[in-house]
């Protein structure tokens, strides 16, 4: 009976230990893994590595770049998404009133402006506050606008050498800890935009809501 109480004993030690080191890996993998499981599950199309020539992206669609270089412009349909993690890209990313979705991660732009109208759902920029984990800070080379989006926006710890313009946004809108380049406005989004409690470093002037203010 001694022996079988043992063995009861060593069993259940074996099963916590394992369950433990399960919990104790997940943030590891989260932290390998900038783009969303929800990116990583929807992908219609999914380009890794070099890639040249324009890229559109239709309705029902959603392409999804990883680790990849794309040498030319980005443009997304109303009914598309794009999803991009750990990749260059050479040229404008253009997304047009009625996209689905952008996930901008880990990644960067050349001679490439941003330009996000009209998403049904989230638009991310890289993440704050722990979501900088699952998507880490982005290299903008241009400006950013980002208008009249029905979903939350989030656009930080990002370098962007131009502007940035946050007009009519409607779900909540974050602008946290980037250094801007250009002007920062911020005008009519409901309710006013929010740093999360890290300024932003702004290199021309501040103009509208909460942006204008100094410690924004």
């Amino acid at each position: 009976m001694h022996h079988f109480h043992r063995r009861i004993r060593l069993g259940l030690v074996a099963t916590l230990t394992g369950a433990l080191a399960g919990a104790l890996a997940l943030p590891v993998l989260s932290t390998m893994a900038p783009q969303t499981a929800q990116a990583a599950v929807l992908c219609t199309q999914t380009i890794v590595g070099a890639h040249s020539g324009v890229l559109n992206v239709a309705a029902n669609q959603k392409l999804c770049l990883v680790s990849a270089v794309q040498d030319s412009a980005i443009n997304v349909a109303p009914g598309g998404a794009l999803s991009v993690s750990l990749s260059t890209i050479t040229g404008a990313i253009t997304l047009k009133s009625g996209f689905t979705s952008l996930d901008f991660c880990a990644s960067k732009t050349v001679r490439g402006a941003i330009s996000a109208t009209g998403a049904q759902g989230t638009v991310l920029i890289g993440g704050s506050g722990l979501g900088a984990l699952l998507c880490p800070a982005n290299s903008i080379d241009g400006a950013i606008t980002l208008n009249a989006n029905k979903a939350s926006v989030t656009l930080a710890f990002g370098t962007i050498s131009g502007a940035v313009t946050a007009s009519a946004n409607l779900g909540g809108t974050t602008i946290s800890g980037n250094h801007i380049g250009g002007n920062l406005t911020c005008t009519t989004n409901v309710p006013a935009p929010t740093n999360a409690g890290v300024a932003n470093a702004v290199g021309g002037g501040r103009s509208g809501q909460t942006c204008a203010v100094s410690t924004f």
